[in-house]
């Protein structure tokens, strides 16, 4: 069992379980060596796939047992919340807050890191939390699982990170550690088949494409503004890319099933 776990690719799998999420994992206990997030970051997908699986099945659990459809998807949210530890709705709400007051780098800077939770970031958090409740119910209320629609949710938002982190230059106060390396062609081209493949059995061709084209979009205004204002991306930065680019890529699905109907 150890020797299988020692393999490189459930090494890497491991290391995205650990960064991402609070399920725990001995990691000493696989390798002696530090993961490495940088090498693992094909996984990323899986873990939004992973995170969906867990938290989508909470609620389909729910509606199999009677429980509406809003409060299902509110309790499935919710839990995947829990599982990740709320680690990009926090870079959401942080980068709201920073580049919502505005002002010199530095300022901006102190405000992301600061732990008080501002107007900006409450209203961003927010007004996200509810429209990605209210797609997640209506794509449901069109027949797919909330196993389906949370799993290519954050699997978008997971695959955003890695287009952000190797089309835009790190920040200054990007901190060690928080943000990964630049990630290679082919592992980007892995974590891309691997989000992608799941969609082409769940979605119609179009759905996909309008979906990417607003992820893809939203890739680019966070991280051009993002590059304007603190001169790149940081770990708050992709963190909010994750979230907001799953909504993008739901709504754009949404757009094109509900004009299909």
């Amino acid at each position: 069992m150890k020797f299988f776990c020692q393999n490189r690719y459930v090494l890497d799998l491991l290391a995205s379980v650990m960064f991402f999420t609070r399920i725990p994992v001995n990691w000493s206990y696989f390798s002696e060596k530090a993961p490495d997030l940088t090498r693992a970051a094909w996984t990323f997908p899986l873990i939004g796939y992973l995170v969906g699986v867990i938290a989508g099945g909470l609620g389909d659990m729910l509606l199999l047992l009677g429980a509406p459809i809003f409060v299902s998807a509110a309790i499935a949210i919710a839990f995947s919340v829990f599982i990740t530890g709320a680690f990009h709705e926090d870079g959401l709400a942080d980068m709201a807050d920073g580049f919502g007051a505005g002002g010199a780098p530095e300022r901006i800077n102190e405000i992301i890191h600061d732990s008080r939770l501002g107007t900006y970031g409450v209203a961003a958090l927010t007004l996200g939390m509810l429209i990605r409740v209210g797609l997640v119910v209506s794509l449901v209320d069109l027949g797919y699982s909330l196993i389906s629609v949370l799993s290519v949710g954050f699997a978008s938002g997971k695959l955003a990170i890695l287009i952000s982190r190797n089309f835009f230059n790190l920040s200054d106060f990007a901190k060690t550690g928080s943000v990964f390396g630049f990630i290679t062609p082919i592992n980007l081209l892995m974590a891309t088949i691997i989000w992608f493949t799941p969609l082409l059995v769940l979605f119609p061709i179009f759905a996909i494409i309008l979906g990417a084209f607003f992820s893809f979009w939203l890739i680019y205004i966070i991280g051009s503004k993002a590059t304007n204002l603190i001169g790149g991306i940081t770990g708050d930065v992709l963190g909010a890319t994750a979230f907001l680019s799953e909504i993008g890529f739901l709504l754009g699905v949404a757009i094109v099933l509900f004009f299909a109907i």
